[in-house]
């Protein structure tokens, strides 16, 4: 058996058309939901690049090993899925971003490391040129709105070059090679703003308006420093109307890189030996609440909600989980698909009786974690050991407020823990705002019920178990043993 994971950067669930979203235009994810399962309720265990990513690929939670940051990568001596995959004699095809190994343990797992030496940068996208919509001196520069300058007068669409990569092996493989797991992790939506035509002006602003949160009262302090440090607070609703209808655009061309795929996997007479899994490893603002991109502690479903659609040979069609998973639950579900049993402790939970039909786990809770402490400086985005705040590089320097707001008031970037339910949700920080929703009746998470004590008992039942989550999983032993002689 094969495995395609197809896996776009910021991703929110409620932007595809199969999640709700009555105006982004995703027909080939909407295909491949009525073929497959379409997990409703799929949350990340960070909102944050590496360390989702990193929980993903090990089935562990963030505390687990300390992957809280960007920087810390999987290392040689933590089992990974592709570990299992690789040993067991699969070809591991990887075109994209990392985010999730060490330089070391990929030498290992990857099948074509020529393609991960050549470092490819993670704020490439797949145009040739683009700009800030703004100059430097203008309120919106940092507010991630770009213009693509790549001409596109012929009309054809351009191929993002990592799925061409993948088009282009899925074309040379036969029946003699060994089994693959093609993992496509690309860019889109991932800001900064921007794709081509004819997506990039391919929804009405004015359309989209009246679905973003305005500010609201009563959200944690990070948000309106956010909105201080990069000057979002006093722009028009109408610009964040026009940056999330180029979020939509940009996720329609995602739909439209996945259609070319899943198309040549038919071509080529794979589909019925092939496992899709389509998922992100976390969402995006996107305009809410006059707020762009995420934030490393923010427990927003905006952030924390991601699709996860699979389909497998001779699975249910058309079915619909509506119970709570985690993210992390494809590494089980991987291993398990494959026959491959797991020597490590983990917390995924496999999602193959759900493939063939079965309902999820309606008591089921899902955690996320965020933040740093100021104990550990190096942590923080902007750190001076690793160069300080960027404010040279034409890109990277729209995340010089982000770096400068995490320097100057490292308690809006606090560890944060959440535990949620389909009911309510929980989040406790270790500075500033605690937060709580009732699901059921504020599904938007405007009213923070944290202090209302009409709610105080349900508020002790989530930290209880949160803290007995803690205890379940506060570390992971090894199988290995040592001597106890000399």
């Amino acid at each position: 058996m094969n495995f395609i994971f197809f896996f776009p950067d910021e991703m929110s669930a409620g932007t595809l058309s199969s999640y709700g979203n009555p105006y982004c235009r995703t027909p080939h994810l909407d295909k491949l939901a009525s073929e497959g399962t379409l997990f409703e309720n799929c949350f990340v265990q960070n909102p944050v690049c590496s360390p989702s990513r990193c929980s993903l690929m090990t089935g562990t939670y963030v505390h687990n090993r300390g992957h809280r940051t960007l920087w810390n990568l999987l290392k040689k001596d933590e089992p990974s899925l592709f570990r299992y995959l690789k040993n067991a004699g699969y070809q591991i095809r990887w075109y994209g971003k990392n985010d999730l190994y060490s330089k070391e343990y990929l030498e290992e797992i990857c099948t074509d490391i020529e393609e991960k030496r050549k470092e490819k940068d993670s704020f490439s996208v797949t145009f040739d040129s683009t700009k800030n919509h703004f100059s430097s001196d203008e309120p919106g520069f940092h507010s991630f709105w770009f213009e693509n300058t790549t001409s596109n007068e012929d009309g054809n669409i351009p191929i993002d070059p990592d799925v061409a990569k993948a088009i282009g092996f899925l074309e040379s493989f036969t029946e003699n090679d060994p089994p693959f797991f093609l993992y496509l992790p690309i860019d889109m939506p991932h800001p900064p703003y921007c794709t081509m035509e004819p997506f990039q002006n391919m929804y009405s602003p004015e359309d989209l308006k009246d679905t973003l949160q305005d500010p609201l009262d009563g959200k944690p302090s990070y948000e309106a420093l956010i909105r201080k440090y990069r000057h979002l607070e006093h722009l028009p609703k109408e610009l964040f109307a026009h940056i999330y209808s180029i979020y939509l655009g940009a996720c329609s061309y995602v739909d439209y890189l996945f259609g070319k795929l899943d198309e040549t996997l038919e071509k080529c007479g794979l589909k019925e030996d092939t496992v899709i899994i389509f998922s992100s490893d976390h969402g995006d603002w996107h305009g809410m609440r006059k707020l762009v991109e995420k934030w490393p502690n923010a427990m927003d479903d905006e952030l924390l909600h991601v699709p996860l659609i699979m389909r497998i040979p001779g699975g249910k069609k058309g079915h619909i989980v509506k119970e709570q998973t985690e993210l992390f639950d494809i590494m089980a579900t991987v291993l398990d698909l494959a026959k491959l049993p797991c020597k490590h402790t983990h917390f995924a939970h496999s999602l193959v009786p759900q493939l063939h039909g079965a309902k999820g786990d309606p008591q089921r809770f899902v955690y996320s974690e965020g933040g740093y402490d100021t104990h550990e400086p190096h942590c923080f985005e902007g750190y001076s050991g690793r160069g300080g705040i960027n404010t040279d590089d034409p890109i990277a320097s729209i995340y010089a407020p982000k770096q400068m707001q995490q320097q100057e008031h490292p308690e809006s970037v606090c560890r944060t823990v959440m535990i949620r339910s389909l009911e309510f949700k929980l989040v406790r920080r270790t500075s500033g705002e605690n937060e709580m929703y009732d699901l059921q009746n504020d599904p938007l998470e405007t009213r923070n019920l944290y202090h209302d004590n009409q709610f105080e008992d349900h508020r002790r039942e989530l930290e209880d178990r949160l803290l007995d989550w803690y205890l379940h999983t506060s570390d992971t032993v090894p199988s290995e043993e040592d001597s106890r002689n000399f």
